[in-house]
Order: structure tokens, then sequence, then C-alpha cells
């Protein structure tokens, strides 16, 4: 019996994943995409994965396993329709890694996208989204690390959330942040040029998080910097540490600042506590200190007075 039972198991699994290859074959899979709203129309631009690629093995971390697409139309739906007569493919969203919101939104109702994203593309709740003047910036370039190019900007969130730097936001946060009437924050991406070797670019073109925007009820808000998102954090409790640069007597200095308190008064004044430590871990000399902490202090004020 178990000699029959076992080519029955593996005959079941051969044909399910018979069915599987057949119908993600019809199926466009977005990495990351782009939207943005210009003079009263819709753009979508998607890095679309493409298991065929350059490679012998299929797989590379060149980005020739991801091509990018494009479509338009009067509203979010329309576009990422056009996309599919583009390519001849059915668009399939629930794999797409990052959402890239433009500048357009200013002006714009996003909330009409954050709705067709969540209940008709079915796009994971996890899914990180930010913010660039120039959305096609992370859909343009090819970045060189990791399997496909959409993995590269992710990673840079995730690794500037931990250093406390920037906000990681997910598609659940701009969706309880909405029915709550509350703002969000989104890390904000920027073209920069010392990006030699982290794209295929001639020009070491790149991008890079550059501080942050706010995100309420559906449009765009102020710009922040990158002390003022590292205060916004600190403020918010979205983050309990920061990377700080300082001088002292003379010189440069850096430390990381952890365990971070911070209460602000009715009368506008902060209380702050804060420990200090080298960036390699040695604790930071007595001396150091009070430039420190004067430091921190700065970027805290900084975003409370937006």
């Amino acid at each position: 019996m178990k000699k029959l039972i076992l080519p029955a198991v593996i005959a079941g699994m051969l044909l399910l994943s018979g069915c599987q290859s057949t119908e993600l074959g019809k199926r466009a899979i977005i990495q990351a995409a782009a939207v943005d709203h210009r003079n009263g129309e819709y753009t979508v631009s998607a890095l679309m994965f493409s298991s065929g690629g350059s490679s012998q093995d299929g797989i590379d971390a060149s980005g020739e396993n991801v091509i990018k697409v494009s479509g338009s139309g009067r509203t979010f739906a329309e576009a990422v329709e056009d996309i599919s007569l583009t390519d001849g493919k059915e668009i399939y969203m629930s794999e797409n890694k990052l959402l890239i919101i433009g500048g357009g939104f200013e002006d714009a109702d996003f909330t009409p996208v954050l709705e067709t994203l969540a209940r008709d593309m079915r796009c994971s709740l996890n899914m990180l989204v930010c913010f660039s003047d120039d959305p096609e910036l992370l859909t343009d370039l090819h970045f060189t690390e990791g399997i496909t190019s959409a993995e590269k900007p992710v990673s840079m969130i995730e690794n500037s959330y931990r250093a406390g730097a920037s906000p990681k936001t997910c598609l659940l946060d701009l969706l309880n942040d909405t029915a709550a009437e509350r703002s969000t924050l989104l890390p904000m991406f920027e073209k920069t040029v010392n990006g030699f070797g982290m794209t295929s670019d001639e020009e070491g073109a790149t991008a890079a998080i550059t501080g942050s925007r706010f995100y309420y009820c559906g449009r765009l808000y102020e710009y922040l910097d990158s002390d003022q998102t590292v205060g916004e954090m600190l403020l918010t409790g979205l983050s309990d540490k920061a990377q700080l640069n300082f001088r002292y007597g003379g010189t440069e200095q850096s430390c990381e600042a952890y365990s971070i308190r911070v209460k602000q008064l009715e009368n506008g004044d902060i209380r702050l506590s804060a420990r200090f430590r080298r960036r390699n871990g040695e604790s930071l000399p007595e001396e150091l200190k009070n430039s420190a902490f004067a430091e921190l202090e700065r970027m805290i004020r900084a975003a409370s007075e937006i």
C-alpha cells in the first residue's frame, strides 16, 4: 500500500506545481510601483519581475530580472489596466514590496489609490510606502544589490529605521492613520550621485533617504529634513535612539544616543533623558556627553517647531 501512496503523492505535487506555473505565467508580478497624479491623470510606473533574465541560472543581481512597465488613466485602476493592456498580462500586486508616492498628491487625494490597493489588488498590509517628488526615480535606477532592483530601496528603509534615522511605514499604517485622522511620516528619497557600484549608472546616480514628509488624510504636507525627521520620531515615540554627529574641541565626533525619553510639556519646554555610547559600543567619555546631549536636544527642538 505504501508503494502505491508515494507515487500518487508525487503525481499530485507535479499536477499542483504545473497549475501554479501556468497561472503565474499569465501574471505580471510587480515588485515595486510608483504612482503619481498630474494634470488630472494617474500614472503608474512598476518594476515587473521576469524569471527569464540574462543569467543562465535565471536569477542575477544586475536588474536583468526586472523590466519597467508604465500606464496612465483617469483613475488609478485605469492606469494599472493600461499596464495590463501593454504587457498582455494581468497585473499581480500581492507580492509588491514597495510603493512610492509622488509629489502630485499634494493636490490630489490619495485615498482612492489606498482603497484600491488594499481591497481590489490585495496588496500586503506589510508593503512599505515611501515618498519621492519624482517617484520614477526608484523605478528607473538599476540597483546592483539584491535579486531584483526593488530589494535595495527596501533594505535602505529598514536599515535607516533600525538606526533611528527614518521611519518605516507600511500600507497598514496608512490605513489605520487615515481611519483615525492621524498624520503619517513617510521616508523620503532623493537623487544623489555618490553611488558608484550601487547602481549600473555610469555617473554614479543613485537614491538616498534624505528626510521625510507628512501624509494626512490623503494629502502630502510638510517636508522634514534629516534632523527634523529624527526629532519627530523621538517626539512621537517612533524611535528611542539616534546617530549623532557633533563638534568638540575643534574636532568632529560621533556617537549613538539610546534609551531616549522625551516629554514635551504644555509650556513648550522639553524634558529629555538619554544614554550615549560610541558607535563601536564603547562608553562615551564624560567630557563629550554635554555636547552630544546638546546636539540631541537641537534635533528634537527642530522637530517641535514645525
